[in-house]
């Protein structure tokens, strides 16, 4: 006997996309996670064009800015504006805490049951079914199980997926909320073309293997810092440094609203399935080791993780699950693949990407593929191909220097 068909931990984007999916479906689902929402999540909150059009209900409400493109900023202060001239799939800023509640409201909406406040302290798992204990110390027995719950994953540790992220596998963030009005916002963070929109700013070399951020929401500017776990010695003092010289270029003196951090992977899981479990977003290192990103990549893994469940439960066969590995390597893994190899080259040193960064200033070209790349326009591999292509065209000895 099972409660469920399906269990979910965690009601971030993956578990809720996951979760919505199934019960339009038919498959009787409960989602399990240990906060109330609305809850505060440290995220720069860009989302790619992609992320709305995956999602079969309107945001709008809870979108902040409306994002043409980027500017990337070198170590030595060279700033690349980087804007597709087709702005017609625009990216958008949200704040975490309204568009996760979004998304858990409208999978409670579709039909699943949604406990919140209910933290899972252990998972197991066996032929027949998967079981779920609370700290309440409830018992909720279901045919299949999705771990949704994050870094630190209590589902992928108690069924053997992986014991931790090692600190070459995952980055740290820094992040505050810092509100200084709307028309200083759009004073920073307009497009320079004109074009009724913002952009975000990406600065480099102030961290290694990482960067410094401004996101423009309406009111405020998520202003924060980002890298590898291993390299983050002395990662809040670099932090102040930035800040306080932006602070002073800009003039501002800002309410502070939050003042966060958090840790994320930045490498895959080495296994997405095990028995009758499925691990997606964060729980399967589904985020891009370029970027920080993982937004887009939550939204497609709770769809395939769907799509792949509704075969299992239907056959109640355990071997449908495999979809689900199939499509992650197809829609997910191929990406951050590519990603992590341009990053490996970005982050290599600060002369790598001087070099870079220079390169992308004066070819358009090049500076457009990066806008399609961080915006989502273009596949990775499309882009990574193209870049080495342009460059060992353009730039043949900065190409090779890259490498050595």
């Amino acid at each position: 006997m099972t409660d469920t068909d399906v269990i979910i931990v965690g009601g971030g984007p993956s578990g809720s996309t996951a979760a919505r999916r199934l019960a339009q479906a038919g498959i009787s689902v409960t989602l399990l996670d240990k906060a109330v929402f609305p809850r505060q999540k440290p995220c720069a909150g860009a989302i790619r064009n992609e992320v709305s059009a995956a999602l079969d209900f309107d945001i709008s409400g809870v979108i902040q800015r409306k994002i043409s493109g980027l500017a990337i900023v070198s170590p030595s202060g060279i700033r690349v504006d980087c804007i597709p001239e087709d702005r017609s799939k625009p990216g958008h800023t949200i704040m975490r805490e309204d568009f996760d509640h979004l998304l858990l409201k409208k999978a409670e909406e579709a039909g699943a049951v949604v406990q919140e406040q209910c933290k899972v302290v252990e998972v197991s798992q066996d032929s027949a079914g998967v079981t779920v204990k609370t700290e309440d110390g409830r018992e909720i027995r279901g045919r299949f199980l999705v771990g949704a719950d994050g870094i630190n994953s209590i589902v992928a540790k108690q069924l053997g997926f992986y014991e931790r992220w090692s600190s070459d596998s995952a980055m740290v963030a820094i992040e505050i909320e810092a509100e200084v009005g709307a028309e200083k916002v759009h004073e920073i963070c307009r497009d320079p073309t004109g074009y009724d929109a913002d952009i975000f700013f990406l600065y480099f070399g102030d961290v290694p293997h990482g960067y410094t951020w401004c996101f423009p929401k309406k009111m405020h500017l998520s202003l924060g810092i980002c890298c590898r776990q291993d390299k983050a010695k002395n990662i809040r003092a670099a932090y102040q440094r930035w800040y306080e010289r932006f602070a002073d270029e800009h003039q501002i003196e800002p309410k502070i609203v939050s003042d966060s951090a958090a840790r994320f992977p930045v490498r895959p899981s080495p296994t997405l399935m095990r028995g009758r479990t499925l691990l997606v977003g964060d729980a399967a290192g589904f985020v891009d080791s370029f970027t920080g990103e993982g937004i887009p990549y939550a939204i497609r893994s709770g769809i395939a993780a769907a799509e792949a469940l509704t075969r299992a439960v239907e056959k109640n066969d355990t071997r449908g699950l495999q979809r689900y590995v199939e499509l992650c390597k197809k829609n997910i893994l191929k990406d951050l693949k590519v990603s992590d190899s341009m990053a490996k080259m970005f982050y290599k040193s600060t002369k790598n990407m001087e070099t870079l960064c220079r390169f992308f200033r004066d070819d358009s070209y090049a500076s457009y593929l990066i806008a399609a790349s961080i915006g989502g326009l273009l596949p990775m591999g499309t882009v990574k191909r193209k870049l080495t292509l342009r460059m060992l065209r353009k730039r043949p000895r900065d190409a090779i220097s890259l490498v050595r």
